[in-house]
């Protein structure tokens, strides 16, 4: 195939793609769905490649660069003293329980491994893209919701790195262990020595985002730092969401989101087809009863944590309820998870991750009209149980 016809290709699927994108939008769902739908038809007929995967690689990497930007070290200091009783019981629930629940069904350790990290975290892309949409939803609420999710954050890319040794049963030398805790280290000082810096040097700062060429130079700092997250058996996802921490004490960090977000959007629905090419529907579904419980705990558990942390958190009983409702769906991160693995099970949490993340749209979607009903339903059924005045 020469150079021409790869071109017109390129050029017809990328149109395709915001085309399919544009029509899932208009229902009110987000795009996330199409991209993934598309990875399963691509799946037919291309197994994907390794460049192709680098791309979409790169668009997660810029996804959480871009959420830790949205918080500062102190005002993410702040954000997860009020937060992290409901984190610590997110932890219990999502992953602990689920991990027991697939222990019970006779799963082995590192398959229950997998399907607790696959059910413990929202998907912060499709939650987020959520709350922008409802501006309606009480602040509160979107506080709440908002801060757990970068709890997830923190926490998740700490379980990716522990990960690979228990789902691919990899022997565990304590020169691995050092070389995490070096890369630790590693991180602390650049946070730290980047955040000095980008306080006191605003001008600074400022000046070299004004450049030509400033997007080559800022990718790079992005790529650099998630690239030292892999070298220390880290997450990349950790090195891009500590830079976008450190850069996000810059007052104004829209010259940086203008940089950078174009190139997420055209790399990051390469990572969402590439999951869907995964989902080899040619090796058989698997739908069974592990399936369906794992269904029903994923939205159960994340309501619990909503009504019993957001409580904790000062939220009133109707929006803890309404915050449960709206931390459904998973998707980046269980993705990730799911690239360490192989095999009926990785079909399986596929096929997970693309039902829940429909259902909990679906919930978020419906979210003040379920926590209204499940208010009144707990008052009846537990007496002693007053309405919020």
């Amino acid at each position: 195939m020469d150079g021409l016809n790869i071109i017109v290709l390129l050029g017809l699927a990328l149109t395709l793609i915001s085309v399919l994108s544009l029509l899932i939008e208009r229902l009110f769902f987000p795009s996330i769905l199409a991209f993934i739908a598309i990875g399963v038809g691509v799946g037919f007929f291309w197994d994907g490649n390794e460049v192709f995967k680098v791309a979409g690689e790169i668009g997660i990497i810029l996804l959480f660069f871009l959420l830790g930007l949205k918080f500062p070290l102190r005002e993410l200091w702040k954000r997860m003293r009020k937060v992290w009783k409901a984190g610590i019981l997110d932890i219990i629930l999502s992953f602990g329980v689920s991990f027991g629940i697939a222990l019970a069904f006779g799963l082995d350790f590192p398959r229950a491994f997998l399907i607790g990290a696959v059910l413990y975290a929202t998907s912060s892309s499709i939650s987020a893209k959520l709350l922008e949409r409802h501006s309606e939803k009480h602040e509160d609420i979107k506080e709440f919701v908002l801060a757990l999710l970068i709890f997830e954050d923190i926490f998740a890319p700490l379980l990716l790195t522990v990960a690979p040794f228990i789902i691919q049963e990899e022997p565990v030398a304590m020169s691995d262990i050092g070389k995490v805790f070096a890369g630790f280290l590693i991180f602390g000082v650049l946070l730290f020595i980047g955040s000095s810096f980008v306080s006191k040097q605003q001008k600074f700062s400022k000046h070299l985002l004004r450049q030509d060429d400033a997007s080559i130079g800022l990718i790079g700092l992005i790529l650099f730092f998630a690239g030292i997250g892999m070298v220390f058996g880290l997450s990349e996802i950790l090195g891009a969401f500590i830079a976008g921490i450190m850069l996000a004490d810059i007052h104004d960090v829209r010259p940086l989101k203008r940089l950078t977000v174009p190139v997420r959007d055209l790399f990051l629905p390469i990572f969402f087809i590439s999951f869907g090419i995964s989902i080899n529907l040619e090796k058989g579904v698997i739908v069974n009863a592990l399936f369906f419980v794992l269904i029903v705990w994923g939205v159960l558990s994340k309501w619990i944590v909503g009504r019993v942390g957001g409580r904790i958190y000062g939220l009133t009983r109707v929006q803890a309820n309404e915050a449960g409702f709206s931390l459904a769906p998973r998707g980046e991160f269980s993705i990730l998870f799911t690239a360490l693995s192989n095999g009926a099970i990785n079909l399986f949490v596929g096929l997970y991750i693309f039902v829940s993340a429909i259902v909990g749209i679906i919930l978020f979607r419906f979210s003040e009209y379920l926590a209204e009903k499940t208010e009144k339903t707990l008052t009846k059924v537990l007496p002693d149980e007053k309405k919020e005045e």
